[in-house]
């Protein structure tokens, strides 16, 4: 049943189900539609009617790869039983576990220039490949060897004379144990996408180290011996940095590493993906020491095979290495994709820069669009290629063009292979049993290992990172977390708390006892860092509290409010939360505890306090729900994902759940009566104050003057009004008697007659006297029992940055969410009617700037 549900789960995902060798790999909709053990099954369409014919050859080296002489060993199978467009066919009589490559017959087919350059001709299409699936107790895999070239003693000897008054010391070379913690980093990457593709793909760095000292730039005249004539790095590209990976591209011949190159090189087994690093490093005269260089990444594709040029992937050595490798080869893995799968949107490996389906006709009549969406439900970096590479089917990893195909024994054919050291894992380091699928009795080991992203941590340099962050599940327990739901049914198996949002009521002034009873949302100790977390909603917006204890520089939270991936464009919202007392360049001191900056698009209308705790900090904040917010809701049932990042003074990052991994929760429904939130203006006592008889207080015929005051006499809604403005926040405040019906309003030039079913109204002692609410574009909002008492009172509609109040006599009694905070009014105003004989004493307001 856990098995079963287990399944659904997936498919709801969208995300492929990995199984083993045991059965038949089955992908209806694509070129090709079943792999066995001894067959696979093809169905293309061809550009006119034809007979079937397939040329098959088995082999390990493409037909277009630099330098090699293609073997011609190849059948052509043929199915002349009938003629037609659409084809399918089987190639039988294979041997398991081998690579074979494919052409259809097409020969009606005008080949394109590059198609023809990957292997079509005669008749025949381009060339593809297939792996078939393992015999008995074994698993068929990708190998993808990556050459690797490290230069990690590269220095800038200009910048050791920058200070003539320092006698800069010279730099250290790079220690054996350095140059290892470089290497783990890409055994990181290696193991992320060996579990992320299921454990197909094999991605195998294989390193070439020059560590001869090399310069970056120009040897100065004044250099001192040690210096001399050094050879400039091959990354060196006449510049100190060169985006976007800092240098140079070269190619790197293995048989000579040294030499620097940008001619194709003939391979006895061709490398179909490179990564050259450079290590350069820098004199800081400020912090007196010798710093890496740090960069983003630049990888050219694939394209190239044919000329004896690999796919290449360029970065400096001062960043986080293990993402680096990771992110600037899946772009190679992407262009790998383009040439071994359909290349169509549902065949292809993702580009890992997201972004939604659009198309967007601009003014001057051109188009901008993405035809294909690289956006799905999930967060940033390390997230999107877990994400997107888990929607490969096993048999889109056994299509793979470049590489090498091997098998791996899996004798219990769990999918996880046993104990074979060449992997990046297997079921001795994972610690699940060889001879059982299952080692937990429930769940089988490739599922539990896939539990996990398997991500080290949030980017940060890899000198100061700390060890690996990322959970890494346990095939032994059937509940990873803890939490009483085992893992096949847990939406969430690696977080031990609720994934939902209680309905709560806060206000925001840093007072932690309001918080006491509400559920932990996620923790974190790590070293001296601690973090809790909790969150909450109402009608009035989303609720989040931080207690943090530790040398914490920053917080960064990013909050998905459609459950539609981070980079979906709609209701995503982030901010990181900064510590006032940590010195940051161009920052003075503020005089608050914490300041805030905004990601994605920012929080509009964040309000956030903090307060001291004996040794850390209490933060709450509240996104509001509607006003500034582009979030907007009623009731319970929202969605809101949250990913939480937390980085220490020297800047090391923590994760308070799977590294950019968003925890998705949902917002429980609300009981009883809601209170009003916290943060009601005051009883207005400035602005401008009108009487009656005043000219810049104007009315309706149904109104009329008696003495020092204004009377209703007859009409439906006649108005008191002060016109002209351009009113954004404001306070409008009536001195009034009324046996009911106090009506308070705002109206934008929209709107021809003012009413109280128009702009912003506030009544106070409606239906008889019975009800008091806010009625915002015809929609009634908050609900209050409160009327009116004989004698004057101040009834006093404002506006406050999205928030929209009803006050009585300097007392809140209603609240809304302002829908369109953006709106201008040009007449505030109050009515008469309704039975409620008002008499206005005296008219005060007042218009508050936008800050």
């Amino acid at each position: 049943m856990i098995s079963c549900l287990a399944l659904v789960l997936a498919m709801q995902s969208g995300q492929a189900l990995h199984v083993s060798d045991l059965a038949p790999l089955n992908d209806p909709t694509r070129p090709v539609t079943q792999i066995t053990t001894t067959s696979f099954t093809l169905q293309y369409y061809t550009t006119a009617v034809c007979e079937t014919k397939v040329e098959i050859r088995g082999g390990e080296i493409p037909r277009v790869a630099f330098g090699h002489a293609w073997e011609q060993k190849t059948s052509v199978v043929t199915d002349q039983s009938s003629k037609s467009a659409l084809h399918r066919i089987t190639i039988s009589h294979l041997e398991p576990g081998k690579r074979y490559f494919y052409r259809v017959w097409d020969p009606a087919a005008d080949a394109t220039d590059k198609e023809k350059r990957w292997g079509a001709g005669g008749g025949f299409g381009r060339e593809y490949a297939v792996s078939t699936e393992a015999p008995k107790g074994y698993k068929t895999i990708i190998h993808l060897p990556v050459k690797v070239l490290l230069m990690p003693n590269v220095i800038n000897i200009e910048s050791a004379y920058v200070d003539p008054e320092y006698n800069t010391p010279l730099p250290p070379k790079i220690t054996p144990e350095q140059l290892q913690h470089i290497k783990d980093e890409f055994a990181v990457s290696s193991r992320f996408f060996w579990v992320n593709s299921g454990m197909r793909l094999w991605v195998d760095y294989q390193f070439f180290v020059d560590d001869r000292w090399q310069r970056w730039g120009p040897e100065p005249p004044k250099a001192e011996e040690f210096y001399k004539n050094w050879p400039v790095c091959r990354s060196y590209a006449g510049v100190d940095y060169q985006g976007p990976g800092g240098g140079d591209f070269t190619v790197l011949d293995t048989k000579n590493p040294t030499k620097t190159n940008k001619d194709p090189v003939a391979e006895e087994r061709p490398f179909s993906g490179q990564v050259e690093m450079a290590w350069p490093r820098k004199w800081n005269p400020v912090a007196k020491r010798w710093d890496f260089y740090n960069s983003g990444g630049g990888t050219y594709g694939v394209d190239s095979f044919p000329d004896g040029i690999s796919g290449r992937s360029q970065f400096l050595g001062g960043g986080d290495t293990a993402w680096l490798a990771t992110h600037e080869f899946h772009h190679d893995l992407e262009s790998h994709g383009e040439f071994s799968l359909s290349n169509r949107e549902d065949d292809r490996i993702v580009f890992d820069h997201p972004a939604p389906r659009k198309r967007v006709v601009k003014g001057d009549g051109s188009v901008d669009e993405t035809t294909w969406t690289t956006n799905g439900r999930h967060g940033e970096h390390w997230d999107v290629m877990s994400y997107w590479d888990r929607t490969l089917t096993d048999a889109q990893w056994l299509r793979m063009y470049f590489g090498y195909t091997t098998v791996t024994k899996d004798a219990d054919e769990d999918g996880v292979p046993d104990d074979d050291p060449r992997l990046p894992l297997d079921e001795k380091r994972f610690g699940s049993n060889p001879h059982r699928a299952e080692t937990d009795g429930l769940m089988g080991d490739l599922a539990k290992a896939m539990l996990s992203i398997w991500a080290p941590g949030p980017l940060q340099p890899s000198w100061i990172k700390p060890p690996y962050q990322g959970v890494i599940p346990d095939p032994t327990k059937i509940d990873q977390d803890g939490d009483g739901i085992p893992d096949a049914l847990d939406p969430d198996p690696l977080i031990p708390n609720p994934p939902l949002i209680p309905d709560i009521h806060p206000v925001i002034d840093g007072d932690t006892s309001e918080w006491k009873d509400v559920p932990v949302a996620g923790s974190m100790a790590k070293g001296e860092l601690k973090l809790t977390f909790k969150q909450g909603h109402d009608e009035a917006g989303y609720y989040g509290f931080y207690e943090i204890h530790g040398p914490w520089a920053h917080i960064d939270a990013t909050f998905d409010g459609e459950g539609l991936g981070v980079y979906s464009g709609v209701g995503v919202l982030g901010f990181s939360t900064l510590n006032s007392a940590i010195p940051r360049a161009g920052a003075g001191p503020t005089g608050v505890l914490v300041e805030t900056r905004p990601a994605f698009a920012g929080a509009p209308g964040l309000r956030i306090k903090a307060q001291r705790l004996a040794d850390g900090l209490a933060i709450e904040f509240r996104m509001p729900n509607r006003g500034e917010s582009p979030w907007y809701w009623t009731g319970g049932g929202r969605e809101i994902g949250v990913s939480i990042n937390v980085f220490d003074n020297q800047n090391r990052g923590y994760s308070l759940y799977e590294p950019y991994h968003p925890f998705y929760c949902r917002m429980v429904e609300p009981h009883g009566k809601e209170p009003l939130p916290g943060g009601a203006p005051p009883e207005l006592t400035e602005g401008i104050e009108l009487k009656p008889g005043d000219k810049a207080l104007k009315f309706d015929a149904g109104w009329a003057l008696d003495g020092d005051s204004l009377k209703y006499k007859e009409g439906t809604e006649p108005a008191v009004y002060v016109d002209g403005l351009a009113a954004h926040d404001f306070d409008l405040m009536v001195d009034i008697e009324a046996k009911s019906d106090a009506i308070l309003a705002g109206f934008t030039k929209a709107t021809k007659k003012m009413t109280a079913a128009e702009g912003y109204v506030g009544f106070v002692g409606g239906y008889s006297n019975t009800a008091s609410r806010l009625r915002i574009f015809g929609n009634e909002q908050g609900d209050s029992s409160s009327g009116l008492t004989p004698g004057r009172h101040h009834v006093q509609l404002s506006r406050r940055q999205g928030d929209l109040w009803l006050m009585v006599d300097g007392k809140p009694v209603v609240w809304a969410a302002d829908p369109n905070p953006r709106a201008v009014l040009d007449r505030l105003a109050i009515l008469g009617g309704y039975g409620g004989d008002q008499v206005i004493h005296s008219v005060r307001y007042r218009l508050i700037a936008d800050k």
